[in-house]
């Protein structure tokens, strides 16, 4: 009866090993790209470029994106939109952001022959729950580690948005009116009176309100930022520019202390003045006295700059006459109806009226 063959354990079988070596090797493969889709992946950068915006971190936005300005950007653009609470504001509708990779091309601009690029999409939706989408493009210069992609955003440049009120009349700039972007400051004009440049992240949703004393926007403007432009490219914010109720108060208080110079003339005919009494009688003198009402002013903007139409008035005159004949007195009361026309020169806070009929 022969002796059994003693077993050999597992591992010191042949090619056991190997199948080892080869799991790990398969094992490792899977890890890391599992790892390159999930964790380093093209759409990291961009997650963190969202979370650095929402954040009001602007310094941090500007690091992971190379954010940069164009070298033909105005010398007084605006930058409170790059940092603190209006950065926050105006990046809000990107709290739930979907951050995907697309297979679009890579914008002209933007492509660099020498690295692997990828165009990510940021999908949100806006305050009026329109759905908006931004392509972002990301760069692949290598790898880390030898196994782990590599990502960054390409250097993005800030969005250049130009104020474009819907007219502003000339030397509006010599008062220097002030827009407000979520409660923050900002010129509405540049130095030269030109409208005015604010500097943007891409995305994010811009909300300008402006207030002067006789010029105003009614509604909050709005404006989204969503298509990254190239460096230098512009687009606009614009938005309509109105009359406020201080300027029908202020034309008319005017327009009263302009009469209000004819009413003190205890004359027949005031000097400059668009109306007068003539008669054949005595006058006496010290009882002469002129009334004027609430004046009917017309005016318009229709233009650039707004005017006056017509005035409307009329003029009551109180006086004794002495017949030159009989030399009885008399009470006179007098009405006269008159139309007047006078120059408007407005700006956000200044207003003057210029009378023609003196």
């Amino acid at each position: 009866m022969s002796k059994p063959r003693s077993k050999r354990p597992v591992f010191q079988r042949p090619g056991f090993w190997g199948i080892i070596a080869a799991g790990l090797l398969v094992l490792a493969a899977t890890v890391i790209a599992v790892l390159n889709a999930t964790l380093y992946n093209a759409e990291a950068p961009v997650e963190d470029y969202v979370a650095a915006l929402t954040a009001g971190e602007g310094a941090t936005a500007m690091a992971i994106s190379a954010g940069y300005l164009a070298d033909d950007a105005p010398e007084d653009i605006s930058t409170v939109l790059l940092d603190g609470e209006p950065l926050a504001a105006s990046a809000a509708p990107l709290e739930d952001a979907e951050i995907v990779a697309v297979d679009d091309e890579v914008p002209e601009s933007f492509q660099d022959e020498e690295l692997t690029q990828q165009v990510v999409e940021i999908r949100y939706q806006d305050a009026d729950d329109q759905s908006r989408a931004t392509s972002v493009v990301v760069d692949k210069p290598g790898t880390s580690w030898l196994f782990f992609d590599q990502w960054e955003m390409h250097p993005t440049p800030l969005q250049q948005i130009v104020l474009a009120p819907s007219r502003m009349p000339e030397n509006s700039k010599a008062d220097e009116p002030v827009a407000h972007l979520y409660e923050h400051p900002t010129p509405l004009l540049a130095a030269d009176g030109e409208p005015a440049v604010i500097a943007a992240f891409a995305p994010s949703i811009i909300e300008l309100e402006y207030q002067g004393t006789y010029l105003e926007a009614a509604e909050p403007a709005t404006h989204a930022v969503t298509d990254l432009l190239g460096a230098g490219a512009t687009s606009e914010l614009a938005f309509q520019v109105d009359l406020t109720p201080a300027v029908d108060e202020a034309i008319h208080h005017q327009v009263q202390q302009q009469l209000e110079r004819c009413t003190s003339q205890t004359v027949l005919k005031p000097a400059g003045c668009p109306f007068g009494y003539e008669t054949t009688n005595r006058v006496v003198p010290e009882t002469v006295s002129w009334s004027i009402g609430m004046p009917e002013v017309q005016y318009s903007w229709d233009g650039s700059e707004p005017a006056i139409d017509r005035i409307m008035a009329t003029a009551e005159l109180s006086a004794q006459e002495i017949d030159i004949g009989s030399g009885q007195q008399a009470a006179t009361d007098y009405e006269e109806v008159f139309e007047m026309s006078a120059e408007l020169e407005l700006t956000p806070e200044n207003l003057r009226v210029r009378p023609e009929w003196q």
